[in-house]
């Protein structure tokens, strides 16, 4: 199951189901305005799920970054928003921002060690924000990055387990939104080699 049709599931559950650390009352409490809805549908990755269904007037999302680009993320954080509150949530602090002018609020907190890799999860009411977000293009490490050792021959769209669960959820929306340009850009910051380069662009070709 998906991150995001997990995310759905939360209706039918407990009010102290956490979402970024938070339960759905506190959420609630932080959320109060209606949500402005997206004006025109946002890129493929970061997907994006509203919260709506579960009460909560704001969007979730969650991400895969490289470490380097983790500053990146909390740069834009505060040039957006102001820090509001922190919490521990397994062994991670949860940050609360604000934009007051605009009543808009976002809650994060980034976890370090699955794929070798930096996760940004996120609830926020902004859209803007949101916006931000995509238009960055915040890379998600390769596979070879993810799966250390792993034969790129291997590499497929029918994975399942980890790889699958990492390139249906991450890898993948990102990839298949890259420009050419922007491909080989991507292969050269990753030091792609030849395998693997061959192996994702028959991917794509196959999709």
């Amino acid at each position: 199951m998906s991150i995001f049709n997990r995310i759905k599931t939360f209706a039918s559950r407990s009010q102290e189901e956490q979402i970024v650390g938070y339960s759905i009352p506190e959420l609630k409490s932080v959320f109060t305005e209606p949500l402005s809805h997206l004006t025109e549908p946002l890129a493929d990755y970061p997907q994006v799920v509203s919260l709506e269904d579960v009460g909560v007037s704001a969007y979730y999302s969650a991400f895969l970054i490289g470490k380097e680009d983790a500053h990146k993320f909390s740069t834009l954080v505060e040039s957006n928003f102001r820090f509001e509150a922190e919490k521990p949530f397994n062994d991670h602090p949860v940050e609360r921002y604000s934009d007051i002018r605009e009543n808009e609020h976002l809650i994060y907190f980034k976890s370090d060690g699955e794929f070798n890799s930096t996760t940004i999860r996120v609830v926020t009411n902004s859209v803007v924000f949101l916006n931000v977000i995509q238009d960055e293009k915040l890379a998600v490490p390769p596979p070879w990055i993810a799966f250390e050792g792993y034969n790129p021959s291997w590499w497929g769209s029918d994975m399942q387990g980890a790889q699958g669960y990492y390139n249906d959820n991450y890898f993948l929306p990102f990839f298949t939104q890259l420009s050419d340009s922007e491909k080989q850009a991507y292969y050269a910051r990753f030091e792609a080699t030849d395998e693997w380069i061959k192996s994702l662009e028959l991917m794509h070709d196959d999709e």
